[in-house]
């Protein structure tokens, strides 16, 4: 039935209606007028008129190509980094091997557009590793290429592929793999033959991540894609061009992003159902102890990869701390000037991120929450409907987000641009569906009796729920509402597009100040956000003892 369990609970129904109204007002209405006016032309006729300009046009379609070959590439390279690395921790022990397991902390919270500063001033023209090659006549090939994206953008996303498979490795029954040994399989055959084909659901979801959060990505493509444009910067240079660009053309290569990303969605679904397998749990494969030289090349690639990953946050500290004249930094040297002006002098950024962040914590949390238990406890189409909208945040990038909400609330009623509750509902929107996942997984383990006998002692729903449910998944909740908050404070894709004079936040000034030459003054704001991040971080494993962007 359409009510399913809700039929009997009042309170949850209403709870459903106005959760999915919420979604459909504030999400799915913005998307759906904006794949509509991908197909208004200019004259107001209704075709395909964007779509034909686009791929016959050479400047937009080589942003097309552009961005599947970067999507590609970086997803083929994750995907061998972040797989090669779970495989060699899920079955391997050796020294260094749990520096591993922070690598979530430390790479999905440090924002893109403070990876990508960090890595022009390592690597760019006037570089650090430059300047100590000049004397030796050797200069490396430049940063803004196809080689420097590919660079950045895979060290940068190859966790999601390492979390992925590290997490299918360690829920796989050992009796297989030991069966296949057994009837005289080298351990290659076992792993080729028997791991891989069990892998595939974890391996497809991995790489389905790193694509779309590739060719969604704004922060790293807007600082070094310069000579490489892809879709999302364009549809942004597109939309804020002075001479006003063409709406159609912004919605075009919006609604392209759309396609894309649903598109891997379904084929990804569609793969993973034809391939599954079942599986006795309690039984890991067991890990063997690397000795010699194998011991120390693993070590030394652990302790390679974990060093790539903190080197940015490295250099943009010393960088903080540098005196500059313009943009010449003057290293070896050490002035506060950056942090006094970032402080004292222009303060706002902070203020703003902090301010925002907050609002779509909170109100994101309660939503997640209620959403997770309806469509967990209460199953229905009802809550299938809903299931399927706190997912499609998903597939959306940032700047088809901000476009989309800018084309849907700019007039009429809910004329939001130009407002900070926009852009507090697009930090909402691109967090909750983590939060809404990480509230789902206790409540599947939660058994319905529990809350049953609760109901019978003469306790309403609600009651039951506040008094029996919440306290269960409250942990995960906390741990996701930690997560939430920190991730918003790094977000810049969909923000770039809605924020207004007096507003700018955080990854927003850092942006600005990088594409101004101002790497010293962008390093001081890229510290103080760090700070942000981790201290409450630090403050919730210490006290709370909640487990954020760990594996255990």
């Amino acid at each position: 039935m359409i009510a399913g369990k809700l039929r009997r609970d009042p309170a949850w129904l209403a709870v459903a209606l106005l959760a999915i109204g919420l979604m459909m007002v504030f999400l799915l209405w913005p998307l759906v007028s904006m794949l509509g006016k991908s197909f208004v032309n200019t004259d107001g006729q209704w075709g395909l008129h964007g779509y034909v300009r686009f791929f016959s046009e050479a400047s937009y379609r080589d942003v097309f190509f552009n961005t599947l070959i970067l999507g590609v590439a970086v997803t083929f390279f994750s995907m061998l980094t972040g797989g090669a690395l779970a495989l060699v921790v899920a079955r391997c022990t050796f020294p260094l091997a749990g520096l591993v397991l922070f690598l979530p902390l430390i790479t999905m919270v440090i924002p893109d557009v403070v990876v990508a500063a960090s890595w022009v001033l390592i690597l760019g023209k006037q570089s650090l590793v430059n300047n100590w090659l000049s004397p030796f006549g050797i200069e490396l090939p430049s940063l803004y290429s196809w080689w420097g994206l590919v660079f950045v953008m895979t060290l940068n996303n190859y966790v999601f592929a390492f979390v992925a498979v590290l997490v299918g490795l360690k829920s796989m029954d050992r009796n297989l793999e030991e069966a296949a040994l057994s009837l005289g399989r080298p351990l290659s055959g076992v792993l080729l033959g028997v791991t891989l084909p069990l892998l595939l659901p974890s391996v497809f979801a991995g790489a389905l991540i790193v694509f779309t959060h590739v060719i969604g990505s704004f922060g790293v493509p807007a600082i070094l894609g310069a000579r490489t444009p892809v879709l999302a910067v364009k549809a942004y240079n597109e939309f804020v061009s002075e001479m006003g660009g063409n709406p159609q053309m912004q919605t075009t290569m919006a609604s392209l992003l759309v396609y894309l990303g649903a598109g891997l969605l379904l084929l990804q679904k569609f793969v993973v159902e034809r391939r599954q397998f079942q599986m006795e749990s309690g039984r890991t494969p067991l890990t063997f102890p690397l000795k010699g030289g194998k011991a120390t090349a693993a070590a030394g690639s652990v302790l390679l990869i974990v060093a790539l990953s903190l080197l940015p946050a490295l250099v943009v500290l010393i960088t903080a701390f540098t005196p500059s004249v313009g943009p010449v930094l003057q290293y070896g040297g050490f002035t506060l000037n950056h942090f006094r002006y970032a402080l004292l002098r222009a303060p706002e950024p902070l203020y703003n991120s902090l301010f925002l962040s907050t609002i779509a914590t909170l109100t994101g949390v309660v939503f997640s929450i209620a959403a997770a238990y309806l469509i967990v406890k209460r199953r229905s189409l009802i809550t299938h409907v809903l299931d399927v909208l706190v997912t499609l945040p998903l597939t959306i990038a940032g700047t088809v987000l901000g476009i989309a909400l800018i084309n849907s609330f700019s007039t009429g009623p809910l004329a939001l641009t130009g407002t900070w509750v926009i852009m507090a509902l697009a930090y909402f929107l691109r967090r909750v569906p983590s939060s809404v996942r990480s509230a789902t997984g206790p409540l599947h383990n939660l058994k319905d009796s529990i809350e049953e006998a609760s109901m019978s002692l003469g306790v309403g729903t609600l009651g039951s729920f506040f008094r029996v449910v919440l306290p269960v998944i409250g942990p995960s909740v906390g741990a996701a509402a930690v997560l939430m908050w920190v991730t918003t404070l790094s977000e810049l894709s969909a923000t770039i597009v809605l924020y207004f004079g007096g507003m700018n936040t955080m990854p927003i000034e850092i942006f600005q100040q990088v594409d101004s030459g101002r790497l010293a003054l962008a390093c001081a704001y890229s510290v103080l956000l760090l700070l942000t991040i981790f201290t409450p971080l630090a403050l919730a494993r210490w006290i709370f003892r909640l487990k954020v962007g760990t594996i255990e």
